[in-house]
Formats: structure tokens, sequence, C-alpha cells
């Protein structure tokens, strides 16, 4: 890592404390893995946090609905228009 990828990493102490700096840092070198961009990854993925299970209590007009499973197959069609551009 050059002078100036150790600095965008010290940069990311801006918006992260020092400690998840560090884990990030160590998970990083653990998987031999230096560049700024990388630490910069694994601490967006150790900040996400997932979304709530939305709940159907008091939204009986909901229950109701049903969602069919998509079809992945129909997307072939798209791609088999791709050699007409």
């Amino acid at each position: 890592m050059d002078t100036r990828g150790f600095i965008r990493v010290l940069r990311s102490l801006e918006t992260v404390s020092l400690t998840q700096l560090t884990d990030a840092v160590e998970s990083a070198l653990q998987i031999d893995v230096i560049d700024p961009d990388s630490i910069r990854l694994i601490l967006d993925h150790r900040a996400e946090r997932p979304f709530p299970v939305f709940s159907l209590d008091g939204r009986p007009h909901l229950a109701s609905v049903q969602v069919p499973v998509t079809d992945v197959a129909a997307y072939g069609a798209l791609l088999a228009g791709e050699g007409s551009r």
C-alpha cells in the first residue's frame, strides 16, 4: 500500500471508531488484502443492518395478497434479443 492508500485508510477514522478500523484492517490482513477499497468494503459490510421483518399485524387486507414466484426463465427472452441490436 502506498502513502495515498494509507492516508485513505486513516481517513476512515472520520466516520468509524479506531476499534472498528483496527478490526477491519486485521480482517483484511488475514485474507491478504491491503488496498483501501477492500478495507472500506469490510467496514461498510459490518455497518449494514438487516431489514426488520414486515409485520402484517394490523393489516388484515394484506394477508390475502398472493405474490407469484418469479419465472427466471422468462429473462432468457431478453438475453436472446441482445444479439439483434
